[in-house]
């Protein structure tokens, strides 16, 4: 066999000597079926799906080096489209695999929409988006869809499906997984349908135990971000594991309620020897609040809560952080006493100086920007972190940290008064399984997650249905932030860290 012929009758030949980067086997298999579809004129439609970081992109490359090698001579156009990031990735990861001895110095880059062309053949990049103008290209070969998860199908099937009726292109639908409502999941089980009829392959779900078995580092990548997030995070879930993020009972369902649930009672003063931070989620005043005994102007509103922590040693990277105590308000005002009752700023001010807290991290957005401002000058302001959560990122991000904290066991809340209606305890976790989240189609979790206690939210209680909020859950979430701050050296805890949990707790 000539060694041309020998090079392009196998995408694993061709990656490993012409490209000079082997494909691993998971990325062949997959390559092989999609290949045969093109060349046989099948018209096949695939869907790809690896874990992340295990080379999907990478082989879409390759497929696309191959097939312009192919067709150089005999012409015609590769269709790839994609939203976001998508397209910047495709078209860097081509340019980069086009420096062969073959093709370099041989391919053109030109126009608008983004074309790359090897003879006579060549890819066009388009956007997906909607508001894109995508109608009017043709898929001579293949269409490739990049973050199907983000796609709306009635789109896709008014648009780009269209571009592979004239020469019967094969179609590759690629993406991560999200939830079994989007357009992945979907056309997931309509070609695991096809499959079943005809027993042809088209459905590539690569689990990361065949990538682990392919590549060792990727196995210790992997058990890092298991050992960082938790199995069951739904990061660690849906990106590495393929598992949808349908989000059944909540986004604190039994089993995460009970990873949560801590031995150890409540604790209404420190002890020598152990190291304590704060939390605090602030709300606003009421104006009804300066007068004793008066009910107030907006009753449904969110309370003021502070939690108190201990942080205890854990096999893990970082400690274990204990909820053990809570300071409720409900409607003063920050800095206005009321008769019998002095301001809030002074009330919370003394309960953090009671528990010698060594951090303080407060919400600063809104209401709570002088109460932070005020109590930094008062408590130190190298141990207070104003975090203001005035955005839906930040609190994304927030959710997603609070739940590595969680999947992780390094994060407990108090025994003993869980099953006492409107005791502390029995607040936190109403709060805690009313929890929703939503996260939007293509959504990244750290940074698209959506969740709160909604509005309608209700728990019986003895004096018949209360409200349930949110803010002891997202005073008790603040945590994940100073452990973020502190797992990369940021946080200010100072010499008296170190004097304080000497022989205890590795930070």
């Amino acid at each position: 066999m000539r060694p041309a012929n020998y090079l392009l009758s196998d995408i694993a030949a061709f990656s490993r000597i012409l490209i000079g980067v082997p494909l691993y086997p998971y990325q062949v298999e997959a390559l092989r079926a999609v290949i045969d579809s093109v060349l046989n004129r099948r018209g096949r439609e695939f869907l790809l799906v690896f874990p992340r970081q295990s080379g999907k992109n990478e082989a879409i490359a390759h497929l696309l080096v191959y097939l312009l090698t192919v067709f150089q001579r005999h012409g015609g156009q590769i269709v790839y489209g994609a939203v976001g990031d998508g397209l910047g990735r495709g078209m860097r990861r081509l340019e980069e695999r086009l420096d062969t001895p073959w093709t370099r110095g041989r391919w053109r880059r030109s126009g608008r929409p983004r074309r790359y062309t090897l003879g006579r053949a060549s890819v066009v990049f388009i956007s997906s988006h909607p508001g894109a103008a995508a109608r009017g290209e043709t898929a001579d070969h293949l269409l490739i869809l990049d973050e199907a998860q983000a796609h709306d199908p009635a789109h896709v099937e008014a648009v780009f499906t269209p571009m592979r009726a004239a020469r019967r292109a094969t179609a590759v639908y690629l993406g991560t997984v999200h939830t079994t409502a989007d357009f992945l999941w979907a056309k997931k089980t309509e070609l695991e349908a096809a499959q079943a009829l005809d027993g042809v392959r088209r459905v590539f779900l690569v689990g990361p135990e065949q990538v682990t078995a392919a590549n060792p580092d990727y196995a210790a990548f992997l058990a890092e971000q298991v050992r960082r997030y938790g199995r069951h995070h739904p990061i660690v879930a849906a990106e590495y594991f393929l598992e949808p993020l349908d989000g059944a009972g909540g986004l604190f369902p039994p089993w995460r309620l009970a990873l949560m649930r801590g031995d150890h009672a409540r604790q209404r003063a420190p002890r020598p020897g152990e190291l304590y931070v704060a939390a605090i989620d602030p709300a606003g005043g009421d104006p009804a609040a300066a007068e004793p005994g008066a009910p107030l102007d907006n009753p449904g509103r969110d309370f003021t809560v502070a939690t108190i922590f201990r942080l205890r040693q854990s096999a893990h990277a970082g400690p274990i952080y204990e909820a053990l105590d809570v300071f409720t308000d409900h409607g003063s005002r920050h800095f206005q006493s009321a008769p019998g009752q002095t301001a809030l700023a002074e009330r919370l001010l003394a309960w953090l100086r009671h528990w010698e807290a060594a951090h303080v991290i407060i919400d600063a957005a809104g209401v709570g920007q002088g109460l932070a401002d005020w109590l930094a000058e008062r408590y130190g302001r190298a141990r207070l972190t104003p975090f203001p959560i005035g955005s839906a990122a930040v609190k994304a991000r927030l959710g997603s940290d609070f739940l590595a904290l969680i999947d992780t066991g390094r994060f407990r809340y108090w025994a003993g008064d869980a099953d006492e209606p409107l005791s502390d305890g029995w607040w936190f976790w109403q709060q805690a399984a009313a929890c929703a989240y939503t996260l939007g189609p293509g959504g990244r979790f750290d940074h698209d997650l959506r969740w709160a206690v909604p509005d309608s939210a209700r728990a019986a209680t003895p004096l018949g249905p209360q409200a349930v909020h949110d803010d002891r859950l997202l005073s008790a979430a603040l945590v994940a932030e100073i452990e973020r701050r502190r797992a990369g050296g940021r946080l200010p805890l100072g010499a008296s860290l170190s004097r304080i949990v000497s022989g205890t707790i590795d930070l």
